[in-house]
């Protein structure tokens, strides 16, 4: 009896033990820094930044195309220079239309 006793009682200390472990092991695959959750959390951070990189990747080949027309010729620096500085050619006449203040 003494002995029945005594491997029920190693029964209950083994599954008491192996459900212990089994929950670490389930906060550790779910809740930890290294889980699943944060490992999505991760994948979605690194899908956000994947596309914010595209995006400035399209912003930065329209501006390296801008500075190599630049360099190549004159029509866009002459365009920036009539619409940004208001300057004209020789013999040309700059005429502004303004809005009336409103009072």
């Amino acid at each position: 009896m003494n002995m029945m006793l005594s491997a029920r009682r190693w029964l209950w200390l083994a599954l008491l033990s192996g459900g212990l472990l089994l929950l670490v092991l389930q906060y550790r695959l779910w809740l930890d820094d290294s889980g699943i959750i944060a490992s999505r959390q991760l994948q979605q951070y690194i899908s956000d930044l994947r596309h914010k990189n595209t995006v400035q990747q399209q912003h930065n080949d329209e501006l390296l195309a801008e500075v190599q027309d630049l360099k190549r010729g004159t029509e866009l620096l002459e365009e920036y220079a009539r619409e940004d500085l208001s300057l004209v050619r020789e013999g040309e006449t700059f005429i502004l239309f303004a809005d009336p203040e409103q009072p």
